[in-house]
């Protein structure tokens, strides 16, 4: 495993993050605006559930805190960061949706390789995380997921259950099935999603930490 980032650190900085994103729902702006940070990186970090939002048609209630949360992962980690602020139009399928945060992926460039998706699950599915491998994983999920899973020792990773990304609306099969990329959904249960309970810095500082390990093995994969 690396060395995960100190406790109070990544708590402060969590925070910080937090009042930001706040700061930009506040005053987003335009046809369903995204946070957008180009690092140049080969894995992308994304969160389309950070508010209010359609899937499928309907509107859902936000992966509370999944905002801030991939904004910090992507910090530490130094890879781009997609998150959407606000969401106003309803859509079913990925052809008819045009927001920031779609334009945003579908001009995806090199070296963006992987799409990483963050969501947020309840605790009652019970893994303190889940890899979802998406409607047609390759090599380069596979080792991500085996990269995830070791790194994130000795919290409980599970992979494709109970949430698997297939379902066509998912940003892992956007990815996957139409834009060339390599894709994986990363469930993150409620227990550790809070940047107001210190006692979540563990699970968060483990996480950026091995989204680390990701982008190196990604950005130098045959």
């Amino acid at each position: 495993m690396t060395e995960t980032i100190e406790t109070a650190d990544i708590t402060t900085r969590w925070r910080e993050l937090h009042d930001e994103f706040g700061t930009a729902r506040a005053s987003a702006r335009g046809a369903d605006p995204a946070l957008l940070t180009d690092r140049g990186s080969a894995v992308v970090l994304t969160a389309p559930h950070a508010t209010k939002h359609y899937r499928a048609g309907a509107l859902k209630q936000a992966d509370l805190h999944t905002g801030s949360l991939t904004m910090l992962a992507g910090e530490v980690a130094h890879v781009s960061t997609v998150v959407v602020t606000r969401a106003r139009h309803e859509w079913e399928t990925w052809d008819e949706r045009d927001d920031e945060f779609t334009r945003h992926l579908r001009g995806l460039t090199s070296p963006a390789r992987m799409v990483v998706d963050i969501h947020g699950m309840g605790d009652h599915h019970g893994p303190d995380f889940c890899l979802g491998t998406g409607p047609q994983p390759g090599p380069l999920e596979e080792m991500a997921v085996d990269i995830l899973r070791e790194e994130l020792q000795p919290f409980d990773v599970a992979v494709d259950s109970p949430f698997d990304a297939s379902p066509h609306y998912t940003v892992t099969s956007l990815a996957q099935r139409h834009l060339g990329l390599a894709g994986l959904q990363i469930e993150v249960a409620a227990r550790w999603r809070s940047p107001h309970d210190d006692a979540t810095a563990p699970a968060v500082s483990a996480l950026s930490s091995a989204l680390t390990v990701v982008e190196e093995a990604v950005r130098f994969a045959a």
